[in-house]
């Protein structure tokens, strides 16, 4: 049995753009001067609007949804734009997008979008901090670094050993079964977005984002402060969730297990997904750096370049703090919801389901009253309470009608198909299918509707179209699980 570890995978990182295809003169941080004087600058390219809407549309197929917190996107939005200010002659531009995720972090796309987690405005404490954070992302726009997620080989394979387990009928108890749930919850959200760094490629980030940071005029001790606060918030985000993490890790290596000599193409997903496992750990042996490691490194080369500004008064924190302060109910909705999904990981019977609604009612009250984040929050714990229609009708209250977050609107179709709701959770999610170029979540939704419909030629198209997407799904694509079937989310 290969042992899938999730420790390495859930490595304790706080900044997550991950990174490859670097172009610099050099592969390393000078040994004198500053980076910035010596890198090579790529040309700045002009990406179309679809093209910045496809990198946007692959953040929310992984999770749920942005944060609607126009104060604090816009705010963030200033402290970048002083970063791009100061940014070598060419420099492209790039935009903000808040993202409702109580884990530490930030993930960037090439096509000029910081996805920047609300909670940076919880557990940083001044701008300086934030300019670094966001500092370090932009430069990977700046450089053109070419997103790579781990887990977008590891997902699919994931998903399905899931389902797998969650069908298969055992002893399993009732947490092991949700821990393979928890798709869409912040522990999945952000180890979802992951990345693949690389070590020459995240220190390139780290100098650079500091050299920009201080040149648009803020306290190089705010990188080494970034990493301080983001060590202990990623700590304390990882003990929160340990229980849970450790369940899942057991309920993955179980899929691992031969299902027996009958069922060839089964055994052959787990020997593919075994594989997928050992190349990733492989690959995490050899690019990643520890947190610390980046924290001394920054460290040292902020004293060595920056030495007198260190000695300079910080960025003046009452912006900082006004708008946090401002915004001080919101996050406290936001945290009362985060704490509403850490808590739906245990047992049934040790929730206090009464609790649980009352705070829920708080997380959607005022200004998130229709937030993806305090939203999804209720209707999880809706969900848990057996009461699938008013789960659903909370995940109807998010946005004005558009296409939310990929989870959520499967999250929706499963519970309208539950409920009976067979054709108008089938068509909304051929919707969302097309809107996130089709999703191995969308067949594997539609794919038994249609089987049991007798509609042979849709079958095939969906089959067909699987297959062709997701080689490596080529067994579950065909209807084959424990159970025999394609099993639903």
């Amino acid at each position: 049995m290969k042992k899938l570890g999730l420790v390495a995978l859930f490595g304790a990182i706080a900044l997550s753009a991950c990174v490859k295809d670097m172009q610099l003169l050099s592969d390393s941080v000078p040994s004198e001067g500053k980076l910035i004087d010596t890198i090579s600058i790529p040309a700045t390219k002009t990406y179309a609007v679809q093209e910045i809407h496809s990198a946007k549309t692959s953040v929310m197929a992984k999770s749920i949804g942005e944060a609607p917190i126009d104060d604090l996107q816009q705010y963030a939005q200033g402290v970048l734009d002083k970063i791009i200010a100061v940014a070598p002659a060419g420099a492209p531009t790039a935009e903000i997008v808040l993202i409702g995720n109580s884990g530490p972090g930030a993930n960037a796309a090439r096509e000029g979008v910081v996805f920047l987690y609300h909670s940076a405005f919880e557990y940083l404490r001044s701008e300086d901090e934030l300019a670094f954070l966001v500092a370090h992302e932009y430069s990977h726009v700046l450089m053109q670094h070419t997103p790579d997620n781990l887990f977008s080989m590891l997902r699919p394979y994931l998903l399905t050993a899931a389902d797998i387990a969650v069908g298969t009928q055992n002893n399993q108890s009732d947490l092991l079964r949700k821990a393979g749930q928890m798709y869409g919850s912040d522990l999945i959200l952000r180890d979802l977005l992951l990345p693949n760094w690389d070590r020459s490629q995240e220190q390139v980030a780290d100098h650079l984002g500091l050299d920009l940071m201080v040149k648009a005029g803020y306290q190089p001790k705010g990188a080494s402060g970034y990493f301080e606060v983001a060590k202990e918030a990623e700590e304390k985000f990882g003990a929160n969730y340990q229980v849970t993490r450790n369940q899942l890790e057991l309920f993955l290596q179980a899929q691992f297990q031969p299902k027996g000599q009958d069922n060839a193409l089964l055994n052959q997903f787990l020997s593919e997904l075994g594989n997928a496992v050992d190349t990733i750990q492989k690959s995490l042996a050899a690019k990643h750096d520890d947190a610390a490691e980046r924290a001394e490194e920054i460290f040292a080369y902020g004293m060595r370049e920056y030495l007198p500004e260190r000695s300079s008064r910080m960025i003046q924190n009452e912006a900082f703090d006004s708008v946090v302060q401002r915004n001080k109910q919101t996050l406290e909705n936001y945290r009362i919801a985060g704490e509403i999904l850490q808590s739906l990981q245990r047992e049934d019977s040790e929730l206090d389901f009464r609790a649980l609604e009352d705070d829920a009612r708080k997380a959607v009250s005022g200004s998130t009253a229709n937030h993806p984040y305090t939203r999804w929050a209720f209707a999880k714990v809706r969900e848990r309470q057996g009461n699938l229609g008013k789960a659903a009708r909370n995940i109807d209250l998010i946005g004005n009608g558009e296409v939310l977050a990929l989870p959520v609107e499967m999250k929706r179709a499963e519970l309208l198909k539950a409920l009976g709701k067979v054709q108008p959770a089938y068509e909304r999610v051929e919707e969302v299918a097309n809107y996130y170029d089709w999703p191995l979540e969308a067949y594997r939704f539609m794919y038994p509707v249609v089987k049991a419909s007798g509609n042979k030629a849709r079958e095939n198209e969906l089959l067909i179209g699987c297959v062709t997407r997701y080689p490596q799904q080529r067994a579950l694509c065909a209807g084959q699980s424990s159970a025999g079937q394609m099993v639903g989310m």
